[in-house]
């Protein structure tokens, strides 16, 4: 980092708080560690976050945060240390359940994907809690239910898994539920498309023209009338009408 903060005393002091590690990356495949900035979402160089000893991202997301200063510096750190002393206090009394629900809250908060959806929302009901925390998961939930869904069938087909298709089968199934739940993303959140696209796959799936239908005029109105994929899905909605009509008779 530029005046070489890395070497002020105050650097020096405050690292012992943490095992500093530093990855110079060269995108060279002989390199360790390639992986990290897709890993954990990071957009720039350089990067800078916390992670605990699970890989856990615990600080240092976007918004873009650089640790060129005391105060800098501090800040990530004070985030960290309410949350291992949280886990300590969980530690030595399981019983306490605020504490409890305040730990699964802001650890799930931090990796949305991979929450379980079910215990985040018994962990907002406990009383005490504060009211922030209810607040950011309610606000992330339905984000965070897709992601559950998505992001093992995305890793499957990024990892070329055997069970990719299964995988594909089983978001597509998920996505229509949520939305036969009412349960929609926000059409201006960056997952919406592939969100929109599996529910409508799940309806066809079904063989639920009216949802099917919802969701391709909603595709259309969002991203136009010359989108490439629209004609296959209108191809691909006629065919399962007509197939319906048949069966009908």
């Amino acid at each position: 980092m530029e005046g070489g903060p890395l070497l002020s005393d105050w650097w020096v002091k405050e690292s012992k708080k943490f095992v500093p590690y530093l990855n110079i990356s060269a995108q060279l495949e002989d390199k360790p560690d390639q992986k990290l900035m897709r890993e954990y979402d990071l957009r720039g160089f350089p990067s800078f976050i916390f992670l605990d000893d699970a890989g856990l991202l615990l600080f240092g997301r976007e918004p873009y945060w650089r640790p060129d200063s005391l105060a800098s510096l501090g800040q990530g750190l004070n985030q960290v240390e309410v949350l291992f002393q949280l886990r300590k206090q969980v530690q030595e009394n399981p019983q306490d359940s605020i504490a409890r629900a305040r730990l699964t809250l802001i650890e799930g908060l931090l990796d949305p994907s991979r929450v379980d959806v079910a215990r985040m929302d018994a962990a907002a009901k406990v009383e005490g809690v504060p009211e922030e925390l209810v607040e950011e998961w309610s606000m992330t939930r339905i984000d965070a239910k897709f992601l559950s869904i998505f992001e093992p069938y995305r890793s499957a087909y990024q990892n070329k898994s055997a069970d990719r298709e299964a995988k594909k089968s089983a978001a597509i199934e998920g996505c229509y539920r949520m939305w036969v739940a009412g349960e929609k993303l926000d059409s201006t959140s960056g997952t919406f498309r592939p969100f929109l696209v599996l529910s409508f796959d799940g309806a066809l799936a079904a063989r639920d023209a009216f949802i099917a239908e919802d969701c391709l005029a909603l595709y259309e109105e969002l991203f136009g009338a010359h989108d490439r994929f629209l004609k296959g899905m209108k191809v691909r909605l006629a065919k399962m009408v007509a197939s319906s009509k048949k069966v009908e008779v």
